[in-house]
């Protein structure tokens, strides 16, 4: 029997004719092509073995993503890399999992094969693997079942706007080698509509990216929130230029209020998803539209009692419960990230391993983070421990992007926080370091602030 995903994705191939399913650069794969293509390479990878098959996952070649859905058919877990990883890395961590490694070239004769193939029993079959760094840094393989892709698909496509906007173009700014990717890609394959894929250079110049957004008429885009910033840099990222965005998806990180604020002004028609998941959940859990009353303070990620999984505290930490969590885990994770109800609202609190004891205080970095984040003038904030000679924290210091006075930031943080909370050292910066993800590069910014 094949799963929902894939028959949705056939019956799309078969009726939508030549309009574009996936884009990439100038590449294009219409619908009609998109199914007798990828059963002929899932043909050629079902003969070829078993077990997971490693590509790099660079956003400029269309033939990735078609790539992944031939591993669903055959049944085979697709193991997207990091193509900013030297190709010798990417080899070694494909060996290690016993992967077999898919070439352009083999890929594209398979596409052409004219061979067919059964799509593989659902079940609990992984659909694919993703490297992700624990605590030590060191990565660590996750594998989804088709059954926890398609758990998230079902409730992410009850999210207010998305399903509709996803059913015209949906554009993706993710890595493929980041879970996030999968929100775009396969809500834009079951929908029925044109997938966009933004290539590194589209990423990296402005005028680039706003003639591909223009050009696809961008009706959903999913994003970090540090994208989102960036693009909001640019004055031409408007309604005048793209009259057909709808919905924007942010996830993987916090979103800052000022950034939703600008959003929400410059697109007062867009819905704004604030959403929240690990890679260990298939993406995202739970999500809630923001409205511009919300961002007078740090932003909810979900509503109490709703998401794809069930969301329950435990000293404080979040655990997901439920399909969409990956078979390793048995269907309970828990994330290592804090958070809080309020108001029937969820909000995200950091995490565990980033906790500080402070005068005897149990001290949140991203509460005061989050906070800081809501005052007028502050585009992102960091808060890190000073510590002394036997690692005992002394003291917080807070850096802060974006225009506002350090001055008016103490006062504003003081109106807010109790004193243990507040920093006594304050660093502007004109930009915060972050990870290749997005999010603030925490080792680098202590190194920085020395």
């Amino acid at each position: 029997m094949t799963g929902p995903l894939l028959e949705r994705v056939r019956a799309n191939s078969l009726s939508l004719g030549d309009r574009p399913a996936l884009t990439a650069g100038a590449d294009t794969i219409r619908w009609r092509e998109l199914w007798p293509m990828v059963q002929g390479l899932a043909a050629r990878l079902r003969e070829a073995g078993q077990g997971p098959v490693a590509l790099t996952g660079s956003p400029d070649r269309v033939w990735v993503p078609a790539a992944f859905l031939a591993c669903l058919i055959a049944g085979r877990p697709y193991l997207p890399l990091d193509p900013g990883l030297p190709l010798r890395r990417q080899r070694e961590l494909a060996a290690g999992l016993g992967a077999q490694w898919l070439e352009e070239r083999e890929a594209l004769a398979g596409f052409s094969s004219g061979l067919r193939c059964r799509p593989a029993e659902v079940g609990g079959q992984l659909a694919y693997l993703l490297f992700t760094s624990g605590t030590t840094g060191a990565p660590k393989p996750v594998g989804i079942s088709l059954n926890n892709l398609e758990s998230f698909l079902r409730w992410a496509s009850t999210l207010p706007g998305l399903a509709d906007s996803a059913g015209e173009t949906a554009v993706g700014q993710a890595a493929w080698s980041f879970d996030l990717s999968v929100a775009d890609l396969y809500l834009a394959l079951t929908q029925g509509g044109t997938h966009v894929a933004l290539t590194e250079g589209e990423k990296g110049d402005y005028s680039a990216l706003l003639r591909r957004l223009e050009a696809c008429d961008v009706s959903l885009l999913v994003t970090t929130p540090t994208f989102l910033r960036l693009c909001l840099a640019e004055p031409a990222f408007s309604p005048q230029r793209l009259p057909g965005l709808r919905t924007v998806f942010s996830c993987g990180e916090a979103l800052p209020p000022a950034a939703a604020r600008r959003l929400l002004d410059r697109f007062p028609g867009c819905t704004l998803l604030n959403a929240y998941g690990p890679t260990e959940a298939a993406c995202a859990v739970t999500a809630v539209p923001i409205s511009r009353d919300m961002c007078g303070g740090p932003l909810p990620i979900g509503r109490a009692g709703e998401g794809a999984v069930r969301v329950t505290l435990e000293e404080g930490e979040l655990i997901l419960t439920g399909e969409s969590v990956a078979p390793a885990f048995g269907g309970r994770y828990a994330t290592g990230d804090l958070g809080y109800v309020k108001e029937g609202l969820l909000y995200w609190a950091g995490r565990k391993d980033h906790q500080l004891k402070y005068k005897g205080y149990r001290i949140e970095p991203a509460e005061i983070e989050g906070v800081l984040e809501s005052l007028p003038g502050v585009e992102r904030a960091a808060v890190l421990p000073r510590r002394g000679p036997g690692g005992e924290v002394r003291g917080l210091t807070a850096v802060v992007e974006g225009p506002a006075h350090t001055g008016s930031l103490r006062t504003g943080l003081a109106r807010l926080l109790p004193p243990c909370k507040c920093p006594g050292q304050w660093v502007r910066l004109e930009r915060i370091p972050l990870t290749p993800n997005g999010k603030c590069d925490r080792k680098r910014l202590e190194e920085m602030i020395q």
